[in-house]
């Protein structure tokens, strides 16, 4: 679920640093510290993806065209 927009400027910095990489490892390490156990730090690889590559399954092709049909009878018909 996404989170509602800012209503300050304070609250959007505190969504700037909450998301923050940098500030979550500064708080695992400092938690670490404090707890006395062993610091391991993420190195997450970061994940790319090539579009030239992508081929959609069988259950992607069906899943995109139901969506695209429901959003044509909502069109169509003003239902829903």
């Amino acid at each position: 679920m996404p989170r509602p927009p800012p209503r300050s400027l304070q609250e959007y910095f505190y969504y700037l640093l909450v998301d923050s990489p940098a500030f979550n490892n500064w708080v695992r390490r400092i938690h670490a510290r404090v707890n006395r156990i062993p610091y391991q730090a993420e190195h997450e690889p970061t994940k790319s993806m090539d579009a030239s590559t992508y081929t959609p399954t069988r259950l992607h092709k069906m899943n995109a065209f139901r969506i695209i049909w429901v959003d044509e009878l909502k069109r169509t018909f003003k239902i829903w």
